[in-house]
């Protein structure tokens, strides 16, 4: 499938919208107690050498789609990097272009275009066509413990030819870039990000139980994609830095990338595993029978169905739960071998005392 077919599918999904503990309330207020939202803009353009004229006006895909200077092969996505600070949960991330809903906020939808215009200065209504949405997401605690927010995404695409100008900002944005759909796509662009568990094991565990989480685990290896590492807007310095995409905005690329790509979909990684190589082994036997299956084979949870049969809420379920059992069941083996060990070295040592 082409970017361009792959669009003319994604325009075509209705939206769903996944539950929350107060349907009256999809803003999702924190003194309601509701789940709160968040929305990405997922913005692609058909990069081309051709000067912006302002006499081109489309309404519709197909018109655009009818333009000489769309082709796939430049087909780009606008990144940003978020700049470091340290009330920010995603500091430093690569990340698209987004936010949490506010109450303002007559939509999902709205707040993705109000976080477009305010982080990189990009006025999606006058520029951009919208597309359609991405399956929504739910965000977790670690451990997939508690639902902390629902994120929506939404793609559009860039109307004109020639380049336009960002005005980041700096509070949020580091840098700000557009990178080819071939390049995320490219195998050789895919890699293992490996991220520590301290923060996980000491906000979820008490204390005795900490190091041994840590020593079945060792540390996480998130899936994630090295980034082009030239940059249009923001930072020069930042030019010279390996940057890397991993986490949500992986997830949310991935998703894209089955639609263009749907006969390498299986090739691409999801989720994390663990750097020890026993827990890994053990989670990946749990869960194989769950990652091929669709919502129509399993049984309802607490995660509604998906767009295309698929949903992305209960493999995440599924997948903290095996996850869970892999650790305990690495944990029960490695004491178990260490106790075996020991028993069988200190009745040597009595045999040996005795005689």
């Amino acid at each position: 499938m082409s970017v361009k077919s792959a669009l003319l599918e994604i325009a075509s999904r209705q939206e769903l919208d996944l539950l929350t503990p107060e349907s009256n309330n999809p803003a999702g207020a924190v003194s309601s107690g509701a789940i709160r939202h968040a929305a990405v803009s997922l913005i692609l353009r058909f990069k081309s050498d051709r000067a912006k004229s302002d006499d081109i006006k489309t309404t519709s895909l197909e018109e655009l789609f009818a333009q000489k200077w769309v082709d796939d092969r430049n087909a780009e996505i606008l990144f940003i990097k978020r700049s470091v600070r340290e009330t920010d949960q995603w500091s430093g991330h690569v990340a698209l272009p987004g936010g949490r809903r506010d109450e303002e906020d007559e939509s999902d939808l709205a707040t993705a275009k109000r976080e477009a215009l305010e982080e990189v200065g990009l006025d999606l209504d006058k520029h951009a066509l919208y597309v359609g949405p991405l399956d929504q997401r739910y965000v977790t605690t670690h451990w997939g413990g508690k639902i902390i927010m629902i994120l929506c995404t939404y793609v559009f695409v860039i109307t004109t030819p020639g380049p336009l100008p960002l005005t980041l900002q700096t509070s949020e944005v580091a840098v700000a870039f557009w990178c080819p759909i071939s390049h995320v796509a490219n195998p050789t662009a895919q890699c293992r990000f490996d991220r520590p568990i301290d923060n996980m094991v000491n906000q979820t565990l008490i204390r005795p139980l900490r190091g041994l989480v840590k020593w079945c685990i060792g540390s996480l290896l998130f899936p994630g994609i090295r980034m082009p590492e030239s940059v249009a807007y923001g930072e020069k310095s930042a030019g010279n830095q390996s940057m890397i995409m991993w986490g949500l905005t992986h997830s949310i690329i991935t998703d894209l990338l089955d639609i263009i790509y749907p006969d390498s979909k299986s090739r691409r990684p999801r989720l994390p595993i663990a750097s020890q190589w026993d827990t890994w082994l053990v989670s990946e036997l749990l869960g194989k029978w769950a990652s091929d299956k669709r919502v129509g084979d399993l049984p309802q949870s607490m995660w509604k169905t998906h767009l295309g049969g698929n949903s992305v809420g209960y493999i995440i379920d599924r997948y903290h739960c095996n996850f869970k059992i892999a650790v305990t069941i690495a944990a029960v083996l490695r004491c178990s071998v260490g106790s075996a060990i020991t028993m069988s070295i200190l009745i040597k040592v009595i045999t040996r005392l005795r005689k």
